[in-house]
């Protein structure tokens, strides 16, 4: 009801369903990994939680359930379904001396043949109950179709009445107690069979019980699409580089591992076998230790250091990317195990993946056998073979590309969009990207190619052609020409006039022009698209306070830190608009705030030293600005600014 009438593109709705869809890949739960909870009625309108006396309250993150007679006996079974692993589990009924009990099939022949909708209402010396025959019993979930009823203390037959869903009634009296009755609509039934022998499982006294040897389980995996490893350069402990782009040409196995973990030392010993084996052979071993990111105790350098083979130390960015790639290989975003290894072909690209287990014995028939071909993949690839015999298997490289540019690893990211430009020449995604990978590492020449190239193209997706050119706006910014860059956001924004970015950099163009009026104008239309957006909010407050409107810059200034508390320039300005006002005191506040929460940002020590000098007060200015050249001992204003204090 809410939905608009037109279709159109919106950010928040979108990232809205991007981080709902990372968080059920990435094995996350909407109710924190609630236990499994099993209710009992106690008849007089109150419940009973008896999870634990039952056995059900399961630690996994239930989803649902369905119940069924899966054995015949009479006694419904439990299937249920967890997001994470074991995905399902079977719940036999093994309950000693249960009271009696019916059930009934039904098939409707005036009605649906399924008989949805069937009212089913069995009497009994007990007393009488009611059930319905339902479709869909639960969230993705359905019961089976057959009904139950418990028949408690009765003693009596059964008698039975139908109303089925055309409306006729039918009554069946005489029924036996623990049986299945089959009913076809308007006739006698069919069937009337007693339920199968009961085959209770006998639960072992509590003694007996012991935990089982729990083992780490090995996990292989090809790869249906090889994809590139990134390229790294890491230093082993005598300080020597070694560098993945130099190894091309044979195969390799990357292992990251982890020095502090469990069974290390024998990881260590098995790799060491590896390598002797492979001494000559035209394979290649890099192991990765990622306990060197944070630096290693005595002990574990003692234990690489009787190795016959250098380790490398891992970098947090390679840890990282790495861990990208892996989560992006996979439907599940799950994090990289350890100890994890990368089987690569001749060309540096990935072919297989082990985690947990290393199987040298796997690790040598891998390599005399890797497939070179889609048909050599498939059979090892997939868990059973098919008749089809038209498989065909890609990649995204444009998701790929996306991942890594939005955590900020413009390198691989500029692989991925290349190899996406590369399977098609005409993608406007992938040239998008590839700009905005030029554009972040200040290659403008680059950057505008690919924008201009995306406008070019005769089939463009529809998001990138305003995004192309607010991009080529910024490009003319930074290039000093202004009015270039308004013409640019103009042409998005006739696009898609909503396009926040394109408003709040045309907004800021205005402002660097100090057209103020056009520049508030721009920029409270951007409020309008985004009333939530700290930058925004910032630059609106920026345009009132150089048009003198100090109340309604205060407003907007104090807004965009509300959003941002860590915002510098924000909190740093709204000090200055203080000072500015006559208000020192909380002008120091903020900025002291602003060092607080930004460290790095200088024009906060500046501000603060300048409003002591300005109270006389030149041993605290002095303390601000030595405290910036903490941060910046090569700060040139600083250094002027403390001499000028001296004197």
């Amino acid at each position: 009801a809410n939905s608009p009438r037109d279709a159109k593109p919106n950010h928040e709705y979108e990232q809205g369903w991007n981080a709902i869809n990372e968080l059920i890949r990435s094995d996350g739960t909407w109710s924190g990994f609630e236990r499994n909870v099993f209710f009992l009625n106690n008849g007089d309108g109150t419940f009973s939680d008896v999870s634990g006396i039952v056995g059900l309250d399961c630690v996994e993150d239930g989803r649902t359930f369905a119940l069924s007679d899966f054995d015949h006996d009479g006694r419904q079974e439990m299937v249920l379904k967890n997001r994470n692993s074991p995905q399902l589990r079977f719940f036999k009924n093994v309950m000693p001396n249960l009271s009696p009990a019916i059930s009934f099939r039904l098939t409707g022949k005036n009605s649906n043949r399924d008989a949805i909708g069937a009212c089913v209402t069995v009497e009994t010396e007990a007393g009488r109950q009611t059930r319905w025959l339902q479709a869909g019993s639960g969230f993705l979930a359905q019961h089976s179709k057959e009904l139950f009823f418990g028949l408690g203390a009765a003693k009596g037959p059964v008698r039975a009445t139908i109303r089925w869903p055309s409306g006729s009634l039918q009554t069946l009296a005489d029924l036996p107690f623990n049986h299945r009755v089959w009913v076809e609509e308007g006739t006698l039934p069919s069937r009337i069979e007693p339920f199968a022998k009961s085959s209770g499982v006998p639960t072992p006294p509590i003694s007996e019980i012991s935990a089982p040897d729990v083992l780490p389980i090995g996990i292989e995996t090809w790869l249906l699409a090889p994809v590139q490893a990134p390229d790294f350069s890491l230093r082993a402990r005598d300080g020597k580089l070694e560098s993945l782009s130099t190894r091309r040409g044979k195969p390799a196995l990357i292992c990251f591992f982890s020095t502090s973990s469990g069974g290390s030392e024998n990881q260590l010993k098995q790799l060491e076998k590896l390598h002797a084996r492979w001494g000559g052979a035209g394979q290649q071993l890099l192991v990765i230790d990622v306990d060197a990111v944070e630096g290693s105790d005595e002990r574990s350098q003692q234990t690489r250091s009787t190795q016959n083979f250098r380790i490398l130390q891992a970098t947090q960015d390679v840890v990282a990317v790495y861990n990208l790639l892996f989560r992006s290989l996979f439907d599940r975003h799950r994090d990289l195990n350890l100890p994890t290894a990368f089987l690569l072909d001749d060309t540096g690209a990935i072919v297989k993946i082990y985690q947990r287990i290393i199987d040298l014995e796997r690790f040598a028939e891998d390599l005399r056998n890797i497939p070179r071909t889609d048909p050599e993949r498939i059979p090892k690839a997939l868990p059973f073979p098919g008749a089809d015999t038209g498989y065909s298997f890609g990649r995204n490289y444009l998701s790929l590309g996306s991942v890594f540019y939005e955590r900020g690893y413009p390198e691989t990211s500029e692989t991925f969009f290349r190899r996406a430009l590369q399977d098609d020449p005409e993608s406007a995604e992938a040239l998008y990207g590839l700009g905005s990978v030029y554009l972040q590492q200040q290659k403008l020449q680059e950057a505008r190619k690919s924008f201009e190239r995306v406008l070019r193209l005769p089939s463009r997706y529809p998001g990138t052609i305003p995004n192309a050119w607010n991009n080529l706006g910024i490009l003319s910014a930074r290039e000093g020409d202004n009015t270039a860059a308004i013409s640019c956001f103009h042409r998005a924004l006739q696009i898609d006039p909503a396009h926040l970015i394109a408003l709040l950099n045309l907004g800021n163009a205005y402002r660097q022009f100090k057209s103020w009026p056009e520049a508030k104008n721009t920029l409270q239309r951007a409020l309008e698209v985004g009333p939530d957006d700290a930058e925004v909010n910032y630059s609106l407050g920026m345009a009132y306070a150089q048009l003198g409107e100090s109340d309604r810059a205060y407003e907007y200034l104090k807004r965009a830190v509300e959003l941002r508390p860590t915002y510098p320039e924000a909190l740093n300005n709204l000090g200055v608009l203080y000072l500015r006002t006559r208000r020192p005191e909380e002008a120091i506040h903020n900025f002291e705030e602003c060092i607080r929460v930004a460290p790095e940002y200088d024009q906060a020590y500046l501000n603060l030293s300048r409003v002591y000098a300005m109270q006389g007060a030149k041993e605290k200015a002095r303390e601000a600005l030595l405290a910036l050249l903490k941060q910046h001992p090569d700060h040139a204003q600083a250094k002027a600014e403390l001499n000028q204090l001296g004197q």
